[in-house]
């Protein structure tokens, strides 16, 4: 038999926000950035950092002073569109 030595790489990575699965409200990723809301859990953001760190920047930030930043933001490789309630501090 000739066999091939594959590696396997994880497909999925479990984390939640603050006893909340939905991630998608308090983390926004594309192919150029992750952002992730200030306020969880240094677990919350290892994960993210862990898996993709060496690839894109893992930003932490808030949106207009709130953590949900994956629900009020959307982007791409190209830029990012935010509410007009964000600041730069």
């Amino acid at each position: 038999r000739n066999l091939k030595k594959i590696k396997i790489r994880t497909m999925a990575t479990r984390c939640a926000f603050e006893n909340s699965n939905e991630i998608g409200v308090f983390a926004a990723l594309t192919n150029a950035y992750c952002l992730t809301g200030i306020g969880g859990s240094e677990n919350f953001y290892s994960v993210f950092e862990a898996e993709l760190a060496e690839h894109i920047p893992v930003i932490h930030a808030t949106i207009g002073g709130n953590r949900f930043v994956g629900r009020t933001t959307v982007g791409n490789r190209r830029g990012i569109l935010v509410p007009n309630t964000t600041t730069d501090p």
